[in-house]
């Protein structure tokens, strides 16, 4: 009895001993799987498909391999590697030369580009007082230079006829009838003719069959058609008109450089005109004009009487001149304010076409400048880089005159600023630059 009851308890005890030995292997078991999981890895950043269980080098590009964090490991933010986490296009950590606004008086050189071209008021339009036909054409080709009092043509008109002999016959059938004789010798000048012709009338008691027409000035004759064959377009960017004036004489659109004026005439002799039409036109270049383009933040500092050197393009011969007109409007399709400059031109030195550039004197208000290498140009928008804490950042900022090396600012900056004196040197491309509001 004792026997049996001894080895039953012997039984239970070597379960009981299997069962410890058996757990105890378990949890080795998973300990060991465990240590496995986490383990120490390291891989390469620019390749992580290579991964090591110790320290070494990428086989395919040489760099140190770094450790892999554990998966929900918390990764410890330090101020330095905060400011690595920035966007790479919101600042920059740079050790450069830096500059603060100057708020000062400065002198304004105002350098600007522009043209010689025709003064308009001396466009003058030869229309014709009678009607008739073209018996002798004096005027061979377009921009054929002429002389005050030239002939350019001569036109036979029944009309002029007809009141020549009007005259003729009140003088020799009833010389006391002044009434009458003045009176003919009037209409004779409303048609055109000058006192000198009818004075020779008188004399020789011979009517003319044609009569000249002449130049009223010096110049280059153009002739109407010419003009008007031009495209609508090209008409209107290349030409410019003036209304006419006290002497009766109208003023119209001229060529002006650029334009293509054909140099064979349309006229032709044997051609009727009528009573009022415009042939020809002659552009006097006894004085020009010269017209510059000047940005819209220049303006406001240029007025009329302020003296403004103008150098050619071609020589190195200054013109001092002044400033005679601004005008008030803009061109379709143009942003730039004209600014005029009238130039005598004895001797036809200044040709028209030529090239100038202009240098307007005047002086600015009380504001700050910056150096102009400190704002960086993005075609939309205007940048300085401003350092605080070590650290510069891209700061909108609006411009206005220039003078020199130098550039006023409008707004967006205060003088306490510390500004990056090259912000050129902090990028390399437009596309870096993110402004925060």
């Amino acid at each position: 009895m004792k026997s049996n009851w001894r080895n039953k308890m012997k039984r239970i005890h070597l379960k009981m001993a299997l069962i410890f030995m058996s757990a105890l292997l378990a949890a080795t078991s998973c300990n060991k799987k465990t240590d496995h999981a986490v383990h120490d890895q390291y891989t390469c950043p620019m390749h992580p498909t290579i991964v090591q269980d110790k320290p070494g080098t990428c086989p395919i590009c040489g760099m140190d391999l770094v450790k892999k964090g554990l998966p929900g490991q918390e990764v410890k933010i330090t101020p330095e590697l905060n400011n690595l986490l920035k966007p790479t296009n919101a600042m920059v950590t740079s050790s450069i030369r830096t500059i603060m606004p100057i708020e000062k008086v400065r002198d304004l050189n105002i350098k600007a580009n522009g043209i010689i071209t025709y003064d308009t008021r001396r466009s003058i339009s030869i229309p014709i007082r009678f009607g008739g036909r073209i018996e002798k054409l004096s005027i061979k080709y377009n921009l054929q230079p002429v002389k005050r009092g030239q002939e350019l043509l001569k036109i036979y008109s029944p009309e002029l006829l007809t009141a020549q002999r009007d005259l003729l016959y009140l003088i020799t059938s009833d010389k006391e009838n002044t009434e009458l004789i003045n009176g003919a010798k009037q209409k004779l000048r409303l048609l055109g003719i000058s006192d000198s012709q009818i004075t020779g009338l008188i004399s020789t008691g011979k009517e003319s069959y044609s009569f000249p027409v002449y130049s009223p000035v010096n110049g280059y004759v153009v002739e109407e058609a010419a003009i008007a064959a031009l495209e609508p377009t090209e008409k209107s960017a290349v030409s410019s008109s003036m209304e006419g004036g006290m002497d009766g004489r109208t003023r119209s659109t001229i060529p002006s450089p650029g334009s293509q004026i054909s140099n064979e005439l349309v006229t032709r002799e044997g051609m009727y005109v009528n009573e009022g039409q415009a042939i020809f036109k002659v552009v006097n270049t006894d004085q020009v004009w010269a017209e510059f383009d000047v940005y819209q933040r220049d303006a406001a500092s240029i007025n009329v009487n302020d003296p403004v050197t103008l150098v050619s393009d071609n020589t190195s011969e200054k013109i001092e001149a002044k400033v005679n007109f601004i005008q008030p409007f803009f061109e379709s399709g143009e942003s730039f304010v004209k600014v005029r400059c009238y130039l005598s031109n004895a001797g036809d030195k200044l040709h028209i076409g030529q090239l100038l550039t202009a240098f307007f004197k005047s002086s600015s208000g009380n504001s700050l400048w910056i150096p102009l290498s400190a704002r960086l140009d993005l075609g939309s928008a205007e940048i300085a880089f401003t350092k605080r804490r070590g650290v510069f950042r891209p700061k909108a900022v609006v411009t206005g005159q220039q003078s020199g090396d130098w550039i006023e600012i409008v707004s967006g900056l205060e003088s306490t600023d510390s500004v990056a004196y090259n912000a050129q040197f902090m990028v390399d491309s437009e596309s870096f630059i993110k402004v925060r509001n």
